[in-house]
C-alpha cells in the first residue's frame, strides 16, 4: 500500500496546474461547442494542405454547430414563462406548489425546456446552473400549466435571484436562456421547534392580552379590594361588602404587564463555521426563531437583537409574520460587529453565539453552539471571576442534533426557573 502512495506522489507533477493564470483563455476548450471550432480548424487545415476531403468535414462541423447554437435561440424566442408561488410563506423542508405557465407562440414544439437559477442555494454560492425543473416538450401555438412542488432547504426569499427558462435542444451545445417572470415571491422561515413553557419576570409592557396578578388595573380577574378612592368608577363597587361596611369598597383587577424577553445573535462572520442549511450561522436563526416563537405564544414580548438591526414579536399573527419575514432576510455581517450592549442589564436576555464568538456579551445565559475543533479560538466553558471553570447556560455540543439538545436542556432550565433556582 505504501508502494502504491510513493508511486501516486511521485507522478503528480503530472496532474498539476502550472498556468493557472492561462484558464480563462483555455476552458472554452472544454465545452462542446469549444471542440466543434476546433475541429472545423482543423478539417479546414486539411483541406488547404492534405485533401479536398477536409472541406466536406469543415461543411459538415459548421451545419452541426450553426444548428445547435441557431435550434435553441429560435425556439426561445417564442416562449415566454411565468412562475407564481401558492403561498407566500413556508418553513424550511415545508413543501410550496409553484405554477408554471409556458406560452409556445412558434407553431413547431419546443423541446428539452428546464427551469434553472434562483431556487438552490447552491447556486448563488458556486454559481452553478441546476436546473430546478425540466419540461421534456411544449407544443406549438399552446399555454401550458405545470404545477410544480417546491422544497426549499434553507430559509430565505425565493427565487433568491432571477430565475430563467434555458434549452440546449438539440445537441446540447449551447445553451439558450431568457429570463421567466416572478408573480410572486416565496418567504421561508427557519424551521422551528416545539420547547417547554418558561417562566420569565414580571414585566412593565402594557398589554391587554398578559394580565398580571402583581400589577392592579381593569383587566382580568379580581385580586382584591380597597376603599373607595376619588375617580374610581361605580361600576368597580363591590356592594355586598359595601353594605357591610357601610362605607364603598372597590375591587381591584389585574393590571397589564408584559414580560420582554431580548434574543442576541451573533452575526461575525468569523464566528461561524460552515455555509448552507447545516452552518452555525443557519442554526443560530432557527434557535432563535424557536424560542422566540415559544415565548410570544406565552404573551411575552420578544425583541430580535441582530447585529446593528432589532425588531419585535409579539403573539399576534401580524407581529409574528413581520418577525418571521425578517428573520428569513437576515444574512451575516459583511465586517466586525460588536455586540449590542444593553442600557439595563437586568433585562431578561439569551445571546445565540458560538464558541469563536469573541466580545462582551451582556448576559449570563449563553447558549453556545460548538463549532468543529479545527480552527475553535475560544473553549466552550466559561471562566468565573474566582477561577473555576462552567459550562455555558446551554452547550450545543453536535451539529447533527441540535433539536434534541436544545430541546432537553431548555426543558431543564425552565424547571430550575420554576423551581426558582
Amino acid at each position: 500500500m505504501h508502494q502504491a502512495t510513493d508511486s501516486a506522489n511521485r507522478w503528480a507533477w503530472l496532474t498539476e496546474d502550472y498556468t493557472p493564470w492561462a484558464n480563462r483563455y483555455v476552458y472554452w476548450l472544454k465545452t462542446p461547442l469549444g471542440v466543434l471550432i476546433v475541429l472545423a480548424a482543423v478539417a479546414l487545415t486539411m483541406g488547404l494542405f492534405v485533401t479536398p476531403q477536409g472541406y466536406v468535414l469543415l461543411v459538415t462541423t459548421l451545419i452541426i454547430a450553426g444548428l445547435g447554437v441557431v435550434w435553441p435561440w429560435i425556439g426561445l424566442r417564442g416562449v415566454t414563462c411565468e412562475l407564481v408561488f401558492r403561498t407566500r410563506r413556508c418553513r424550511e423542508g415545508e413543501k410550496a406548489e409553484v405554477v408554471v405557465e409556458i406560452v409556445n407562440r412558434w407553431p413547431i414544439p419546443v423541446w428539452g425546456l428546464s427551469i434553472e437559477n434562483g431556487f438552490f442555494v447552491e447556486d448563488r454560492d458556486n454559481d452553478i446552473d441546476d436546473a430546478a425543473v425540466a419540461l421534456a416538450r411544449i407544443p406549438g401555438w399552446s399555454r401550458c400549466e405545470f404545477v410544480w412542488p417546491f422544497q426549499p432547504q434553507q430559509r430565505g426569499i425565493y427565487p433568491q435571484s432571477a430565475p430563467r427558462i434555458a434549452t440546449a435542444f438539440p445537441f446540447g451545445i449551447w445553451k439558450a436562456t431568457r429570463a421567466a417572470k416572478v408573480e410572486q415571491t416565496l418567504t421561508v422561515w427557519p424551521r422551528t421547534y416545539r420547547l417547554a413553557n418558561f417562566p420569565l419576570p414580571q414585566g412593565k409592557h402594557r398589554c391587554t392580552t398578559s394580565p398580571s396578578d402583581r400589577q392592579t388595573g381593569h383587566e382580568g380577574e379580581r385580586i382584591g379590594v380597597r376603599p373607595f378612592r376619588q375617580g374610581d368608577s361605580l361600576r368597580t363597587i363591590h356592594w355586598p361588602l359595601t353594605a357591610r361596611h357601610g362605607r364603598f369598597i372597590v375591587s381591584e383587577r389585574q393590571g397589564s404587564a408584559q414580560a420582554e424577553a431580548r434574543i442576541l445573535i451573533d452575526t461575525d462572520p468569523s464566528a461561524h463555521h460552515g455555509i448552507g442549511p447545516e452552518g452555525t450561522f443557519e442554526w443560530s436563526l432557527r434557535m432563535a426563531a424557536s424560542i422566540g416563537m415559544e415565548l410570544a405564544q406565552q404573551h411575552n414580548r420578544v425583541v430580535f437583537d441582530i447585529g446593528s438591526q432589532e425588531v419585535a414579536m409579539t403573539g399576534s399573527q401580524v407581529s409574528i409574520n413581520k418577525a418571521m419575514d425578517w428573520l428569513a432576510g437576515v444574512a451575516p455581517s459583511t465586517g466586525k460587529v460588536e455586540p449590542r450592549r444593553m442600557v439595563d442589564r437586568s433585562e431578561w436576555a439569551i445571546a445565540i453565539i458560538t464558541d469563536r464568538s469573541q466580545g462582551d456579551w451582556p448576559t449570563s445565559r449563553k447558549i453556545v453552539l460548538q463549532c468543529d475543533n479545527r480552527g475553535s479560538t475560544l473553549p466552550p466553558q466559561e471562566t468565573k471571576a474566582s477561577g473555576s471553570v462552567s459550562r455555558p447556560w446551554i452547550l450545543i455540543e453536535d451539529r447533527g442534533n441540535v433539536a434534541n439538545q436544545l430541546s432537553s436542556q431548555w426543558t431543564q432550565r425552565s424547571q430550575e426557573s420554576w423551581c426558582g433556582t
